[in-house]
Parts: structure tokens; sequence; C-alpha cells
């Protein structure tokens, strides 16, 4: 009945826009699994801090419930006050960690505040998004103590003013391979609290530009919409090699796959989404599986197409009804004001989601890069969340091949470079073929 009921919707909006000939009013609503929007880099704006506090509620299940920080500060120092063992210490406390919100490098409950603003369309999609991407809670629940008596005394005082928090079971991921990594990288990094403070808003960055890279890689290459999402290849440089335009693999499976002005796959993912979202709440590779749909999008794309006067025949299957539905929206947008404001979101997502990853290498062109900082957070997940001490540097490579990321050969041999430079690798063999990474914390 779901499938129904959302397409039945679409075609009965689409039909008056044709009795009242308004094929402007049609709109591209892409924000189920799409934190971008049609807006100028100066307006689109998320409220990370409210990402980051949806993702610690579920990870601890913990919350604070509307507390706002000079709410969280005022009912600390005052549980400080009325207990004859910590008055005296009121104004170290808050000189020390409250007032300086130095509070943010002791423990994540930090994180549970609340600003009270109200919350946009495109941060409730990326907090369904990181939601979707966690797929349990922390097993142990326990909040670690801090680097000294007074921290853990006031994360103690932090905590039992917080109430257990159900975790989110309904949240739905395009993508589960990546969700399962995410997982479990995630709670690897909580093994040690200070890396995890120090390193979590990182962690969501990458996390975040996997997604979308991999979103796309998926839903705008036909041979990968209808399958089982699995990690597909998208290749990185080093930010400490050069790169040059024999670089075959990177220039293929690169920043020009995603982002060329003419042929980017980026520029049909807003569309694609949107038109997905008019059929069903499902990604697309589970909505395939419901062959009984087939009537309905071609129903569906006929109205779009006498909208917009363009021909459509009938498909046999439902993969190319849908199939045929994806380019026709994609028609539409090649041909109306709609093509400016998918430039938009495309212009969002590289210059302000990829902006990180992407370095501009002159003549050479431009590349998906990963600096110091990715390297070495990625390598301490991959061996820490293997639960060995060390793991021979192809399998390190894998792990990152797992994640999203790919490296061709120039850029292997970049990574062994950097790790001598870092020195967390051990050669066991003079011929380089048993190579141990450690990790660096």
């Amino acid at each position: 009945m779901g499938h129904f009921s959302i397409i039945e919707s679409s075609i009965s909006d689409v039909e008056k826009l044709i009795e009242n000939n308004n094929g402007s009013a049609y709109s591209n609503v892409a924000d189920q699994f799409l934190p971008i929007g049609p807006q100028t880099l100066k307006d689109h704006k998320l409220d990370w801090d409210r990402v980051y506090q949806s993702l610690i509620e579920d990870l601890f299940q913990l919350s604070l419930g509307k507390r706002d920080r000079d709410q969280l500060k005022e009912e600390v120092l005052e549980s400080f006050r009325n207990s004859r063992d910590t008055r005296e210490l009121v104004d170290v406390f808050d000189e020390l960690y409250l007032s300086s919100n130095a509070i943010n490098n002791i423990t994540p409950l930090a994180y549970l505040v609340s600003n009270k603003e109200t919350l946009t369309s495109r941060t409730k999609t990326m907090i369904n998004i990181v939601q979707g991407l966690l797929t349990s809670p922390l097993s142990d629940k326990l909040i670690s103590s801090g680097n000294n008596p007074l921290e853990s005394l006031l994360i103690e005082k932090i905590q039992q003013l917080c109430k257990t928090k159900n975790f989110n079971e309904g949240s739905v991921t395009y993508l589960p391979f990546l969700a399962e990594v995410f997982s479990n990288d995630i709670k690897t990094l909580t093994k040690n609290p200070s890396y995890f403070l120090s390193e979590l808003e990182g962690f969501i960055n990458i996390y975040t530009f996997l997604y979308l890279t991999q979103l796309t890689k998926h839903l705008c290459i036909p041979n990968n919409r209808y399958q089982t999402p699995t990690a597909k290849p998208l290749y990185f440089i080093l930010e400490t090699e050069r790169a040059s335009k024999e670089r075959h693999e990177c220039n293929q499976y690169g920043y020009d796959h995603l982002f060329s002005k003419t042929n980017g796959i980026a520029l049909y993912l807003f569309p694609y989404l949107g038109y997905l979202s008019q059929l069903s709440q499902e990604p697309s590779w589970v909505l395939i599986n419901n062959n009984n749909l087939s009537p309905k999008v071609n129903q569906f794309n006929q109205c779009i197409g006498q909208l917009f006067d363009e021909g459509y025949r009938h498909e046999d299957s439902l993969q190319a009804a849908v199939n045929s539905g994806l380019n026709l929206q994609k028609q539409i947008f090649d041909k109306t004001s709609r093509k400016d404001a998918n430039k938009k979101v495309v212009e969002i997502f590289e210059k302000k989601f990829a902006a990180e990853f992407i370095t501009d290498r002159k003549a050479a062109g431009k590349y998906f890069v990963l600096n110091s900082n990715m390297l070495l957070l990625l390598t301490n997940l991959v061996i820490i969340g293997s639960s060995e001490s060390q793991l021979l540097i192809d399998d390190v490579i894998e792990g990152f091949k797992e994640r999203g990321i790919w490296l061709d050969i120039m850029s292997k041999k970049a990574l062994l470079k950097f790790y001598e430079n870092v020195g967390n690798i051990e050669k066991l063999s003079d011929s380089g073929d048993a190579v141990y990474v450690k990790t660096t914390i």
C-alpha cells in the first residue's frame, strides 16, 4: 500500500497541473536522501551542532532534553553549590570548564546541549542520513571518566541530568554497506575518548562526503542503480604526491567523473532523486523488486510527458519504466529553468561538501585528495577496527576500499612513503612484500 499511495498521490498532483496547464508548478523535492537543495552557496546552511547532538543521543542512548548550554551550566553549578563536598569548587568548575567551553574537550555529553533554533529541512535530512548510517547503539553505555577528579566529577554530574533515549530503529539508509563500516568505525572511535572528541567532526565530514559520492555512483550509473549497493571505485591521490594526466584511474574515476561540467554524473543526482521520491520512499534497489508498480510508473511518466509536451512510450518492465522516467526528468531539467536550480545543487555539493577533498593541480586538472589528518584517521579506524595491533599495508588499502576510497599504484607507493615518514610501519622483509602498518594512537 505504501508504494501505491505515494505514486497515486504523485499522479493526482501532475493531473491537476495538466488540467491547469501549469508545468512551472511541477516541483522536484529530493529531501529524503539529499542534504542539499537548490539554494545559493550563501543561503545553504546546515546546523551541524544538531547533527552531532542527534548522533551522540543515538549512540549513547542519552539525552539532555531541550537544555541549552546556559541551562546546563546553571544546573551543574547549582548541584555543586548544594553539595558540601563541592560548594567551594563552584567557581573553579565554572572558570575551568563551563564558561570557557573546555567541557567540549572532555566529554561527548557536551554535544547533547540544544541551541533551540528551528531545524531547516536540509538539517533534518542530514540528521536522518546520519541516523540511517548508525545501525545500532553502543552496547556499553558508560561514559568515560575525565583526566582528573574534577573532570570525572563534572562528567558524573552531567550524566545524572541525562535521561535514557530509545535508539531510533526506523531510519532508512540508501547505502547499507556504508552504514556497516560507519557504525563499526564510530564505535571504534569511542574506545579512545580523547581521540573520539578530537576527531568526531572530521569523521562526520569524511563520511558525509563518502555518502554523497557513493550515493551518486549508485544512483546515476544505470548498472548500479538496481543492485544492492557495494562500494564503487572512486580514486583519490595523497596531498603529498604529484598528479598527471597519465593517472588513468584517477582521471576516469576521480573528480571529473562526478563534477565535470559536461558529463559529470553528479549533474543528475538532484533530478533523479526528485523523480524517485514521487514513486516511493524506498531506494531504487528496493523499489525495483515491486513489479506490481510498473503500470503506475508508466501512468506517472505518461502524465509528466503530457505536462511538458514530451512523448512517452509505455515500457514492459518496471526497470525500463523507471529508467524512462529518469530520462524524462533529465530532459525536463535540461530544457527548463530547473537547469539553473540543479547547477546550484551541484555547486553546493562540490564547494561545501567536497571542498576539503578536492585539489587543483593546475595543468594536471582537479583530483580527489586525502590529506594527512584524513589518512591517519582512516588508517587508525581500519586497524583498530580489525582487532589487530597491525595490518599488512595491502589490508589497510582494502579497508579504504570498503569505505569508498580507491588508490592507484602510484598512490600506494606514496602511501608507503607517508607511513615511513610517520614511523608507523614495520618491514619484515627486505623485498618490501611484508610491510605492516600500526596505529598512531
